[in-house]
């Protein structure tokens, strides 16, 4: 992996980007020789990203660049094409050169940097970054190009930035002092058996960013767990992730004992998500709840609560 390309140059909008100021004041910079540029025929600008970063380091200017020396043109192209085209390919390939090469905290600094930027949503971050990336983890580890350590590294990696993109509010438990109602509460977490919990952090991240209150119930949690809870904390919404390869049987049981848990008086809606899809079927499940759905994807399920108050009740009437 080539570490650094110096020939990279950047518009005039796309350095003002980058700098976190206005267009106008990289004009003035270089119209001033104080930030290095050159003219096309067509009049222009053209600043080379060496430039850029330099000027930055001079100056004091924090950029998202900065954690990723020597590889700033390998990211800075890997953020354009995922918020330009929607391209996460470059972004999966440095990614894996990072875990082969021993930087797992790269990996966990461009996913931070990725979910925290206004101009990706998070659900595409999912999709497009950290999905692709674990199957292909996944599918070294089984070819014997990776150890398990380091598919063990990839995980925890992206386990370290989901955390820290977490940005629960401390919840209320009751009606506030000005009589708005608290936000609606959703239990998550994985299956029991499944120590893989990725997909249960992105739907975290994804409810807490919607309003919700989220308790997080993490990996390998018995079914049980889930209906004891709902029950204690009234939740209106539970979702748990299945990592593949999930067996039927296992998402069967987990139905079975959340349906025989279920109150009428009390409803809320399931969702299965990750491994879960293909294994069972929704439309072929007679079921309690409000409503059961399986999503394989964070930006079906992303659109679905947005959504959600729209959708009439698929339940089975008692």
């Amino acid at each position: 992996m080539q570490a650094y390309n110096s020939e990279l140059f950047l518009t005039t909008s796309e350095a003002a980007e980058l700098l976190g100021v206005h267009p106008s004041t990289v004009k003035r910079w270089t119209d001033a020789d104080e930030l290095e540029s050159e003219k096309t025929e067509g009049g222009h600008r053209r600043l080379y990203l060496r430039s850029v970063l330099g000027f930055a380091g001079d100056r004091g200017i924090a950029t998202y660049l900065a954690p990723f020396e020597p590889f700033e043109s390998h990211v800075w192209l890997a953020v354009r094409d995922a918020v330009r085209h929607d391209d996460f390919e470059r972004m999966v390939s440095l990614s894996l050169g990072w875990l082969l090469r021993g930087y797992p905290k790269r990996i966990t600094a461009l996913l931070q940097e990725l979910g925290g930027r206004e101009d990706l949503s998070f659900a595409r971050v999912c999709d497009g970054l950290i999905r692709p990336f674990m199957k292909e983890v996944g599918t070294a580890w089984r070819e014997g190009r990776l150890r398990i350590g380091e598919e063990h590294m990839a995980s925890q990696a992206i386990v370290e930035a989901l955390i820290r993109l977490t940005t629960e509010p401390l919840a209320r438990s009751g009606p506030s002092e000005n009589g708005a109602e608290p936000p609606p509460l959703a239990l998550v977490g994985a299956m029991e058996g499944d120590e893989h919990h990725l997909g249960a952090l992105c739907v975290r991240i994804l409810l807490e960013r919607e309003g919700w209150n989220v308790h997080y119930l993490g990996p390998n949690t018995p079914a049980e767990e889930f209906a004891t809870f709902q029950r204690r904390h009234g939740a209106s919404l539970v979702c748990i992730s299945f990592s593949p390869p999930a067996r039927g049987a296992k998402m069967r049981r987990c139905l079975d004992i959340l349906s025989a848990f279920y109150r009428a008086d009390e409803p809320y809606d399931l969702v299965f998500g990750g491994g879960a899809a293909g294994a069972v079927h929704e439309d072929a499940e007679e079921v309690p709840f409000r409503t059961f759905r399986i999503f394989d994807g964070a930006e079906s399920f992303a659109h679905w609560i947005r959504h959600r108050s729209l959708e009439p009740s698929t339940r089975t009437p008692q």
